[in-house]
């Protein structure tokens, strides 16, 4: 297996266990001790504790509404240490998001990654949502 798909798995092995498998107590196995997470906010999460922290915080609110969200990997391109993700998700909105009740409808939204590999694990981390659409499905 060549390093670009050995990349590649990494991260289908993080949705898989992370993601859809919901299991934050495997994240040190994926992330480096220093890695930086590019949060959508604008700020960065720098180094695991600050990772765990955030991913903490957004899994409960983002799972606690949408507890049937799935994800799937459509499309991954890699060069060098980096991979570039496509990813579909669809639920059902069953609890407050961002001060929207549950609506019981049924979402679906898209998520690109990139994110930059060390060493087997993930050290740096970017991505873009269709948080837009997102909204306008369950207000809508």
């Amino acid at each position: 297996m060549s390093d670009t798909d050995k990349n590649k798995q990494i991260i289908q092995n993080f949705v898989r266990l992370v993601w859809n498998g919901r299991d934050l107590s495997v994240l040190k196995d994926f992330w480096t001790e220093d890695c930086v997470n590019h949060a959508m906010a604008g700020t960065d999460n720098r180094g695991l504790n600050a990772l765990r922290i955030y991913h903490d915080s957004f899994f409960d609110d983002f799972f606690s509404a949408f507890p049937d969200i799935q994800i799937e990997i459509v499309q991954q391109v890699a060069e060098g240490d980096r991979i570039a993700t496509y990813i579909t998700s669809q639920g059902t909105h069953r609890g407050d998001f961002y001060g929207i009740p549950p609506t019981g409808k049924h979402i679906s939204t898209s998520v690109i990654r990139i994110d930059r590999i060390q060493d087997g694990k993930i050290a740096e981390h970017w991505s873009v949502s269709d948080a837009a659409s997102l909204m306008q499905q369950i207000k809508s």
